[in-house]
């Protein structure tokens, strides 16, 4: 299942930010992006994300 990654945008940090079910399409992950938009990495800042912030390292 691919992932994509977001950094964090206080400290840098890469994290997993969206599991993408194998075959989406385009329209699936601009979609599932922009429902879920805000993310806290593990040191505890929490950002807000939109779907160029989403890097496929899949």
């Amino acid at each position: 299942m691919p992932m994509l990654m977001i950094k964090c945008k206080t400290c840098g940090e890469v994290f997993p930010g969206l599991y993408v079910p194998e075959g989406s399409s385009t329209d699936f992950k601009t979609s599932a992006t922009n429902a879920e938009t805000s993310h806290t990495c593990s040191r505890g800042h929490k950002n807000e994300y939109v779907m160029g912030d989403y890097m496929d390292w899949s």
